[in-house]
């Protein structure tokens, strides 16, 4: 079964270790500001993505996906299984 945090805990890792010629290949940025602006969408109503820099983004997806994980477990009809989904996708996109 997956671990959702775990998950997290590994792309983070990978993310905080990125080179600027790392980020720039592969398309790395681009799914993980993809995987934050999903993140913000399924966290708590009211919260703004900021422009950040590509290694602020590691930090970002930590935070985000944390309170996202809490928000849709609290939730009636939660949907934690999608952010799982969408960390796992940026998990196998940015290998």
């Amino acid at each position: 079964m997956p671990d959702p945090e775990r998950d997290v805990d590994v792309l983070v890792r990978r993310l905080r270790g990125l080179s600027a010629r790392a980020w720039a290949t592969g398309g790395r940025r681009d799914v993980v500001r993809r995987l934050c602006a999903d993140l913000v969408a399924l966290g708590e109503p009211g919260h703004v993505l900021p422009e950040l820099p590509d290694h602020g983004l590691g930090d970002a997806v930590a935070v985000l996906s944390h309170e996202a994980l809490q928000y849709q477990a609290a939730q009636q009809n939660g949907r934690r299984d999608e952010v799982a989904a969408a960390v796992r996708r940026a998990l196998e996109k940015t290998k």
